[in-house]
């Protein structure tokens, strides 16, 4: 008798049982098929008591007020907490810009240790190999997991391919939303999906399944997410800080990252950069973070990006936000300062912010503040202060480089 093949049922269920313990569990859903098919799975197979449905909702199509409708509707069915983030889309390259507010809008709603799963399967692996390769950039793929505002991120069906997740939806009746962008082959990822791979697969049978396995082997880039303190061992962290590292200077990091817990070991390598122990995870940092900041204040008004050496402040229509043109300089921290973010009902010290949005503590000193004639009115990317806020105002942003 032959062995029945696993359907798509029980794949994605061994999916969904890999996923590390967590004190709550959230599920990026756009309404599509590969996230529908992922939170389908969550909600019925994972034994987990906290379970929600993150709703991005960016107003780029006629069609977006429908399918957060559509999303709620079928939340609700599964019994599922559900909860939608309007999160405008500002000028310039749609599909970066749609992906930035898009994880900041996470980060910001994450609550502690909270686990966001994303729905991105082997084959977006492979799209993804793909593009940083045309593009110039080495092929790491996109992490399984990396941290993300107060909790984390994981993409537990990155060995699962779309024909599986389509099987898993027709199988169980699921109904979803299709968005007519995603064929518009103007955006690169479309254009190698519905161009490049096809043909690909057509010469090369299961290349699309290589180049997703091959980032598996790069799993972690050279400088790039940080990686977990726990199970870390001398392969991952030498494919991490590069083939350049020496032995010597392999040992130094491993005996750094096992110190006490609540220590804050650095350990500077041979070509300046740092490795920074914060949360239970290493950091790369380069040369420029730890370089002192630029001390002239920077002046500008609300909704005006503000370009600086090490970043720039960018602005976004919000619910609660600065007023148009309010006049700001950007400053930074002396120690001490505290603000009243708006809509928390509290006062909060810069450093208590800092830590509850998990920014490492060398961050800090750089991260931008916006003064005026009050004192600090907002800290880009965490807060506006009470005082300041205005209803449909305008929210800043931090983009380091």
């Amino acid at each position: 008798m032959s062995e029945e093949r696993p359907g798509p049922s029980c794949e994605l269920r061994e999916a969904v049982a890999a996923v590390p313990s967590a004190r709550a569990v959230a599920v990026a859903w756009s309404g599509g098929l590969d996230s529908t098919a992922l939170l389908h799975a969550v909600a019925t197979h994972a034994a987990r008591t906290t379970v929600r449905a993150l709703h991005v909702n960016h107003g780029l199509q006629p069609e977006a007020d429908h399918w957060e409708g559509h999303c709620r509707t079928v939340a609700a069915r599964l019994g599922v907490a559900f909860e939608a983030i309007a999160a405008p889309v500002p000028p310039g390259n749609v599909e970066a810009g749609a992906r930035r507010v898009r994880y900041r809008a996470w980060a910001r709603v994450l609550g502690q240790d909270e686990l966001l799963l994303l729905a991105h399967h082997a084959d977006d692996q492979a799209e993804t190999v793909l593009w940083q390769l045309a593009t110039g950039r080495a092929p790491v793929g996109m992490p399984r997991e990396r941290p993300l505002g107060r909790g984390g991120l994981l993409r537990p069906l990155l060995g699962v391919r779309k024909e599986t997740l389509r099987a898993y939806a027709r199988e169980h009746g699921l109904e979803w939303v299709e968005d007519a962008s995603n064929a518009d082959t103007t955006y690169d990822r479309n254009f190698l999906r519905h161009e490049i791979l096809p043909r690909l697969e057509a010469r090369y049978p299961g290349a699309g399944q290589a180049l997703a396995a091959s980032a598996g082997a790069w799993a972690v880039a050279p400088g790039g997410e940080p990686i977990r303190v726990a199970g870390l061992d001398r392969a991952t962290l030498r494919r991490w800080l590069g083939a350049a590292a020496s032995d010597r200077c392999l040992d130094e990091v491993l005996r750094q990252a096992a110190a006490r817990p609540g220590a804050t070991p650095v350990v500077t390598l041979p070509d300046g950069r740092t490795v920074r122990r914060h949360d239970g995870r290493l950091y790369l940092v380069g040369r420029e973070v730890v370089a002192a900041r630029a001390g002239a204040r920077v002046c500008g008004r609300a909704g005006e990006t503000v370009a600086l050496p090490h970043g720039r402040i960018v602005w976004r229509r919000a619910a609660r936000g600065l007023s148009e043109g309010a006049r700001c300089a950007v400053v930074y921290r002396r120690g001490g300062e505290r603000v009243r973010p708006a809509g928390r009902g509290l006062t909060k010290s810069l450093k208590a912010l800092f830590q509850e949005a998990g920014v490492p503590p060398w961050q800090r000193s750089r991260w931008p503040l916006l003064h005026g004639p009050s004192g600090i009115v907002a800290v880009p990317g965490l807060a506006v202060a009470e005082d300041q806020a205005a209803a449909e105002g305008w929210w800043p942003d931090w983009e380091p480089n």
